[in-house]
């Protein structure tokens, strides 16, 4: 029988008499067949289903990066800074707490809380509230260094200036100034702190968990020994606006703020200046109108 070349090598039924017979191999060119499939093989290159698989893979590989990078931008990034702000507030408003039980201290000791500044003979700011309570932050060696019959930025008190304990820090990566503060005492007429003037509890008719005490300034800050760094809500600039961004102008608050019973918080954006203004005073008798439940606290 005959066979086509191409069955050549294979095993198969006899078409006569059905018995399994092998189809030998043309010796002569068996050589020449051997070439001429590696050759084949050589030319077909990668078969059409398996381009289409890894074309497949590919493509599925290369959507799920995709994927992943939008999470990343959409969601990755906002929460990291999210937790850095968060990060933020807290330690800065722990800060607070701190400056506001020194200042409580203070009261516990000399009757009265210390007045926004003192003045000296010709009846200007001479020395600041943070200077005195120095004690009680545990900073007795520095208050002793700091001379109260000369002026706050004389040359021997500048040297006082320069060791700024850091409860006046802010937490600002960003900050490199060993002398600046963010932290401002509420000044005005019916806050606790009336400017030269001296007031203790009992004049302070309003519940302390009601009465805005310290506050967080934005901007380039405030030299901690300077006696006139406040944040006067009777001046123009005391509108009491809270601007969440740290590089916002001088003029507007951080959002962190503390009560003079210690407790503190971070106030949002959207609160009233008109509310904030009224909890600045010591005895205004105002409804707490903030729920102090919602608000961030450390």
């Amino acid at each position: 029988m005959k066979v086509l070349d191409q069955y050549a090598g294979q095993t198969g039924p006899c078409a006569v008499c059905a018995k399994t017979i092998s189809i030998p191999e043309p010796s002569d060119n068996k050589n020449a067949r051997s070439g001429q499939s590696s050759d084949d093989n050589r030319d077909r290159g990668v078969e059409l289903g398996t381009l289409i698989g890894i074309l497949g893979v590919a493509v599925v590989s290369f959507s799920v990066l995709f994927l992943l990078a939008v999470l990343i931008f959409r969601v990755g990034l906002p929460a990291i800074a999210q937790m850095r702000t968060d990060a933020r507030n807290k330690a800065n408003q722990q800060q607070i707490a701190k400056l506001i039980n020194a200042l409580n201290a203070y009261h516990d000791t000399h009757g009265t809380f210390p007045p926004a500044y003192f003045l000296d003979e010709k009846g200007k700011p001479a020395h600041s509230w943070r200077v005195m309570i120095l004690p009680e932050l545990g900073y007795q060696h520095l208050y002793d260094q700091y001379k109260f019959d000369e002026a706050w930025n004389s040359a021997h008190n500048v040297n006082v200036t320069m060791q700024m304990p850091s409860v006046f820090r802010a937490f600002d990566e960003t900050s490199a100034n060993n002398t600046i503060t963010h932290f401002a005492a509420v000044v005005g007429n019916r806050s606790i702190f009336p400017r030269d003037k001296s007031v203790g509890r009992a004049q302070a008719l309003d519940d302390p968990e009601g009465i805005l005490t310290i506050v967080e300034v934005n901007g380039i800050g405030l030299d901690w020994t300077d006696p006139t760094n406040n944040y006067d809500i009777d001046s123009p600039q005391g509108t009491m606006i809270i601007r969440t961004d740290p590089n916002a102008p001088a003029s507007t608050l951080s959002g962190n703020v503390g009560m003079l019973n210690g407790d503190t918080y971070h106030f949002h954006e959207n609160t009233s200046p008109v509310r904030l203004q009224a909890l600045a005073t010591r005895s205004g008798s105002e409804p707490l109108d903030i729920d102090l439940s919602t608000l961030t606290m450390p």
